[in-house]
């Protein structure tokens, strides 16, 4: 376990780092080729503007020459005007379609109001008496001449564009690139050599400086125990030794940390018997006391005088109690093993509430019960949870001797969906104020009579099934008890 705490220790990083390096390659690397990607579709975007401007150029230049010679046959003419206007309106949407900058707007605009303007005079062309075509061929002329014009300054101011973006270009791909590739292919070798020297350098220093110092939890070791230090190892098998040294003296001090244990416990529960015999031996002495004067009273009689059935009564009360008295001594003193088995909780809680039902009439005390509708199946020991409910039972019923009620709730765990928790609730005066902080302390009770033992047995065999037991005064009144089973 140690050396593969180590072991991740010294990988952890490395491989941390090595994540955020190869993360900073992969980041430029998409950097630049995204700003070369970027740069080249404008580079591609320019170049097609320059082409679409030079062929409507080219294509006005010849409609222009077509214009100037259409001295031949009419219907050859015509057919030629009709696939060049046909021309120039397809390579007229190419060039609006490319034009994204101002400039080049601009210029689209100012060519395809001329280009309005020319199929305008071109159809105006019919109705032309013979004497004004001369006139109407110069304007035309005059009108392709205005267009070629902006045609050849869109595709000049194209030109220029695509000497731009090529520049952006190259910048890109020679410096940044090469910045970019120099920067990860210097910076990743010497992160690398940096991260190796500091894990070198910091294991160095553990190795060398490793002190292992164990002092005693709370003075219960009457010495301290020395430091344990590793010298500098001259070698891995050198540090090895030293360090099963260490392990050694930590076994040691571990071992005498165990024993002290021990008799601290051992002299705990010698502390804890002696009250239990001090309150055992004053519950005790009035049943006792009891016992003895009716004895000696049936002795002063003469021989053939027998105790009435009322004395015989009193004395079989007493030796009940001192009976009561004992076994609640030997529980708390030696508690049994829990026995778990699968055991069905609303059993064991049905039998608890036929033990004291009898009681909870003669004192006029309602007993109710929440239980869930079907099995409900847990691992417990069920002797052991039928005590517990029973002296919380017993507990309520001691607190209702002119009557009230009792609830007795048993619900599923919040977070646990097989734990359950079992409360019991009662209405009477609550718990007295200055035992309620210390409910499950031995010989602590609210009750006159009584070694206040029960509540501390409670908890002792709640806790041996993983649970646990908490008691309060709720605010609409009463006492109310809780205890917790895991499933």
């Amino acid at each position: 376990m140690l050396t593969r705490h180590i072991s991740f220790k010294l990988l952890a990083p490395t491989v941390l780092v090595s994540l955020m390096l190869v993360a900073a390659c992969l980041a430029g690397a998409l950097y630049l080729n995204q700003l070369n990607v970027s740069v080249s579709q404008v580079h591609t975007e320019n170049i097609n503007s320059t082409v679409a401007a030079a062929n409507l150029a080219t294509t006005i230049d010849e409609l222009l020459h077509a214009l100037q010679a259409d001295e031949g046959d009419p219907s050859k003419s015509a057919a030629l005007f009709t696939e060049k206007h046909q021309q120039v309106r397809r390579q007229l949407e190419d060039v609006k379609r490319l034009a994204n900058l101002p400039k080049e707007q601009e210029l689209v605009t100012q060519i395809e109001e001329g280009i309005d303007q020319y199929f305008r005079g071109r159809d105006s062309q019919a109705k032309l008496p013979p004497d004004k075509i001369e006139d109407y061929v110069i304007r035309q002329v005059r009108q392709l001449e205005k267009i070629h014009r902006h045609c050849t300054e869109l595709r000049d101011f194209n030109i220029r564009q695509v000497g731009a973006s090529d520049r952006a270009n190259q910048a890109v791909v020679v410096h940044r690139l090469t910045w970019g590739l120099l920067a990860v292919g210097v910076g990743a070798p010497l992160s690398g050599l940096l991260l190796g020297y500091m894990m070198a350098r910091s294991l160095y220093q553990s190795m060398c400086q490793l002190s292992v110092r164990i002092r005693d939890a709370h003075g219960r070791l009457r010495s301290e125990i020395q430091p344990v230090m590793l010298e500098d190892p001259t070698d891995l098998p050198d540090l090895h030794r030293q360090m099963q040294g260490v392990l050694d003296e930590i076994e040691r001090v571990v071992e005498r940390l165990h024993q002290s244990e021990r008799q601290i416990l051992r002299a705990e529960q010698l502390a804890a018997v002696g009250q239990v015999a001090a309150g055992v031996a004053h519950e005790l002495r009035n049943p006792l006391t009891s016992v003895k004067m009716l004895v000696q009273a049936g002795l002063e009689g003469d021989d053939t005088a027998s105790l009435p059935r009322e004395d015989l009564s009193l004395i079989e009360h007493e030796i009940r109690r001192m009976e009561s008295c004992i076994q609640t001594f030997l529980d708390f003193a030696r508690p049994p093993q829990s026995e778990k088995r699968q055991t069905d909780l609303r059993e064991v809680v049905q039998r608890a509430l036929a033990l004291v039902e009898g009681r909870a009439r003669r004192q006029k005390v309602t007993l109710t019960a929440d239980l869930p509708p079907g099995p409900l199946k847990l691992v417990i020991d069920g002797e052991q949870i039928h005590q517990v409910l029973l002296n919380l039972l017993l507990n309520a019923l001691d607190a209702l001797p002119q009557g009230g009620a009792i609830r007795l709730e048993v619900r599923a765990a919040l977070g646990s969906p097989s734990g359950v928790v079992v409360t019991v609730r009662d209405n009477g005066p609550g718990i007295a104020p200055r035992v309620l902080n210390r409910l499950f302390e031995p010989f602590v009770s609210g009750k006159e009579t009584g070694l206040g033992l029960g509540l501390s047995i409670c908890r002792r065999l709640v806790e041996a099934h993983g649970g646990t037991i908490s008691g309060k005064n709720p605010p609409e009144g009463g006492a109310l008890f809780e205890f917790v089973l895991p499933g």
